[in-house]
This record gives C-alpha cells, sequence and structure tokens, in this order.
C-alpha cells in the first residue's frame, strides 16, 4: 500500500472545494506527520520552525506579494509518487521593515 500525499485532502466526497488552498478548511486532517505510532516526533519543532520563519518574513517584509497572477502558478509532482507543490513562487517582497 502507498499513501499519496498529492492526493491529501482532494478528495471530493469529502472537502467542498479540494482543489483550493484553504488554510483555514475546517474538516482538514491531513497526514503530513504521520498517524498514531509513526507520527513524527519532530512535527512540534517543525511546526513552531514554520510559525517562526513564516512569522518572521511577514513581519520583515509586510507588504510581500505574488510577482504573477495566481493563475500563473505551476504545481509540480517532484518525484512524482509523494511530493506536490510549487516549482517556483515569484514575490515581491516590498520595503523591508527594520
Amino acid at each position: 500500500m502507498i499513501i499519496s500525499l498529492a492526493a491529501a485532502n482532494r478528495d471530493t466526497d469529502q472537502y467542498t472545494d479540494p482543489d483550493a488552498l484553504d488554510l483555514d478548511r475546517d474538516e482538514a486532517r491531513h497526514l503530513a506527520f504521520g498517524h498514531g505510532i509513526h507520527f513524527c516526533l519532530g512535527a512540534p519543532l517543525a511546526r513552531m520552525e514554520g510559525l517562526l520563519a513564516l512569522g518572521s518574513l511577514l513581519r520583515r517584509f509586510p507588504d510581500l506579494r505574488l510577482a504573477v497572477p495566481a493563475d500563473d502558478l505551476h504545481w509540480g509532482h517532484g518525484d512524482g509518487l509523494v511530493l506536490r507543490g510549487l516549482t517556483e513562487l515569484p514575490v515581491i517582497p516590498g520595503p523591508a521593515v527594520a
């Protein structure tokens, strides 16, 4: 059995708009850090690092925005089996806040 993380949260029977990136989706139950006895021991650290990195970035560049229209973003499948994500994310940071 292979779990395809690229298909996670994209089931039309389970999710209202499965192809939309909705960070506030109430019914999300993702597999990013595993489950049960296979749950990632580093999950709390990874979550903390993500919060610190994104928070710092957005505080430093509050005017950060996409450099291209959202429709021009391209999603890739990495190794074709597990990964799915943007191939690039062009942004305009705007002026830095000290």
